[in-house]
């Protein structure tokens, strides 16, 4: 008897459901490359209609972030029942602290609570060329034990 091979557990997030997921939190992880070498670092964030926003002082994310390719995710696991989700947005940073264009104005519109100490007086949006979400569920065991 031949072993059949395990169903995918990922369902692909329609991408109108990871903007509502999106919404739901306010704590993510934006990843950029900094001297070369990739980095992620956790921001609170808001939405302004489909811009991610967030704070930040100066350092590598206002230094490294504006004009440069980047990625957002936000997750969530529940250990107890063995699922999760999770939602990407690619993109390019753009600092939207002082800048006059329509994108700037709309995306400051966006409510930011920073947990991080600190004053953070630079905005920083995500103009998005991309966003995909999965869900993952517990791995459903066959009752032949052939799985």
């Amino acid at each position: 008897m031949r072993a059949r091979e395990p169903e995918s557990q990922l369902e692909e997030i329609p991408a109108e459901e990871c903007w509502e997921l999106l919404g739901q939190h306010e704590m993510g992880r934006i990843a950029i490359v900094v001297g070369g070498k990739p980095q992620i670092f956790p921001v609170n964030y808001g939405l302004k209609g489909k811009v991610i926003v967030f704070r930040t002082a100066v350092g590598s994310k206002l230094a490294y972030t504006p004009e440069s390719p980047v990625a957002f995710e936000v997750d969530e696991y529940d250990v107890s029942a063995g699922a999760g989700w999770s939602v990407m947005v690619q993109g390019y940073g753009r600092d939207i602290t002082e800048a006059a264009d329509d994108f700037s104005w709309t995306a400051r519109g966006a409510r930011v609570q920073t947990a991080a100490p600190g004053e953070k007086l630079h905005m920083i949006a995500v103009d998005l060329t991309q966003i995909s979400g999965r869900r993952f569920g517990p791995r459903k065991v066959d009752p032949g034990g052939i799985l």
